[in-house]
């Protein structure tokens, strides 16, 4: 099968994975239905259904643009979904450690990633940067190489020549000119949208895996709590 085949491939199942996501996206959520005077189950879910709206979005317009070979702007989606999937594992991390925390900290910690703004005083200061959580996801994940490849993604985000002229160009040195265009060189925007298929189809799983994790474990979490 050739390059571009094993893109749609992974295309493919990455869309069924967004598609699934979509079905099961919450319109909305209520504190009293959990049954708990605590809030921190409610903040949880808040984060993580608005982030799983957020990841529809950027996965499904991913798989938009890559499959129309619009290769700059998929991957750069591509990337956001990656940095989804590190907040809900941090979210699932932060759920398996709880008995680390007191109650009140763990409060707060799920509050900072739910309304944490980096440069507006009139919300809390983030818990732990984006990075962060990205590290500590290919801490737990070894053999995945999650930030190598979250690095190499945002090479793609820069100016630079993977984004801009890699990307747009070809260049004939023996004749000094330059072609502008898509898909010029077949090469590199192959294996780019090549790697961006396997990345959004890997980083989708993930996602699944994380959400589905918090699901399994909410109901013992909300067993410790003071009910209503």
């Amino acid at each position: 099968m050739h390059q571009t085949g094993r893109a749609m491939d992974h295309l493919d199942e990455a869309r069924r994975l967004v598609e699934n996501l979509a079905r099961g996206l919450r319109s909305s959520i209520a504190a009293g239905d959990l049954g708990v005077r605590p809030k921190t189950p409610f903040l949880l879910l808040w984060a993580r259904e608005a982030l799983s709206w957020r990841t529809e979005e950027l996965a499904r317009c991913a798989c938009d643009l890559l499959a129309g070979n619009n290769v700059a702007a998929g991957i750069l989606l591509t990337r956001g979904v990656i940095e989804s999937a590190a907040f809900i594992w941090r979210l699932k991390e932060l759920l398996e450690e709880r008995d680390k925390y007191g109650s009140g900290d763990l409060h707060n910690k799920f509050e900072k990633l739910l309304v944490g703004w980096k440069n507006d005083p009139e919300f809390p200061q983030v818990d732990s940067s984006i990075l962060t959580m990205i590290d500590r996801m290919d801490r737990r994940l070894p053999g995945i190489s999650i930030r190598q490849r979250y690095d190499d993604f945002s090479e793609f985000a820069h100016p630079n020549w993977c984004g801009v002229s890699g990307l747009f160009s070809i260049a004939n040195r023996e004749t000094h000119t330059v072609q502008f265009g898509r898909g010029l060189d077949k090469r590199t925007p192959a294996a780019a949208k090549e790697s961006a298929a396997i990345a959004l189809r890997s980083f989708l799983e993930l996602f699944w895996s994380a959400y589905n994790s918090i699901s399994d474990k909410l109901p013992e979490v909300i067993a410790e709590l003071e009910p209503l």
